[in-house]
């Protein structure tokens, strides 16, 4: 059951299923709740689960690049919680969305019970690229013609590709999906936006103040965040555990839900 729900100053899409415990799912940049679309169904029969679109992503609009750093979306996504009056019992989120999960518990604006990590990206990129990947971000983000140009040019085959370099097998579902999402020119801007405004320099911190038990998933074959980033993530957490799978990619929730599921649902090790 999909809803709107007014938080934090914005209008927030929600989708939930089943009843029970409550368990959050926070995408990461650039996707949606469609990726936990087959993760859902599978947890809708012992638990109460809610996923929303981030700002600026699928059908929640932002107000402008106010809405997209890690501080807002944090406060956002406990501010929907509120507002519906749920106490997430375990929180999961995938790239940026765990990042903004361990930012909202160690600000304790959730005390979930367990905090599920799949590919999360904690750490800012290193090397020479650090110095360039935020001001270009920037030029990007704050360009209101780009979004609408790239969004003009997006293809099929551009979507395949840049699944695939994500190192995950991603089915012609998926693509269609990611497609139409790159179709949305709010969608495209909004997902710039969110790396112009990402910081992720006091992330050591964050997980060093998270008490809830807090589980690392990777897939060896992830190209966007190489899994020795959830080795040093589990290294800050006071209570840490380490699920690395040797078949998947980054999007390991999208190409194996039922496994996705049974993590969530602390059924597997």
């Amino acid at each position: 059951m999909s809803k709107t729900i007014s938080a934090d100053g914005l209008y927030w899409n929600v989708v939930e299923a089943g009843q029970g415990p409550v368990v959050l799912l926070v995408h990461g940049t650039a996707a949606s709740v469609h990726s936990w679309r087959k993760v859902m169904p599978l947890l809708s029969d012992r638990y109460h689960v809610v996923a929303l679109d981030l700002p600026g992503h699928g059908q929640t609009r932002s107000r402008g690049p106010q809405d997209l750093s890690l501080d807002r979306m944090a406060r956002g996504v406990a501010a929907v919680m509120m507002t519906m009056k749920l106490s997430p019992q375990t929180v999961a989120g995938h790239s940026a969305g765990a990042a903004i999960l361990v930012r909202a518990v160690a600000e304790k604006l959730m005390q979930p019970q367990t905090l599920i990590s799949f590919n999360g990206a904690f750490f800012p990129y290193g090397g020479a690229a650090a110095s360039l990947f935020s001001p270009i971000a920037k030029v990007l983000a704050f360009n209101t013609f780009l979004p609408r140009l790239l969004s003009s040019l997006a293809s099929r085959a551009t979507v395949e590709r840049l699944l695939r370099d994500t190192g995950s097998d991603s089915t012609p579902e998926d693509v269609d999906l990611y497609f139409n999402l790159l179709k949305q020119p709010a969608h495209v801007a909004a997902a710039l936006g969110m790396m112009a405004a990402w910081d992720l320099n006091n992330m050591e911190k964050d997980l060093g103040k998270v008490r809830t038990t807090c589980v690392f998933v990777t897939g060896k074959n992830d190209r966007a965040v190489p899994p020795h980033i959830a080795d040093k993530a589990a290294a800050y957490c006071p209570v840490a555990k380490l699920l690395h799978h040797p078949l998947y990619g980054h999007l390991l929730h999208e190409e194996n839900p039922a496994l996705a599921a049974a993590i969530i649902a602390g059924k597997t090790e």
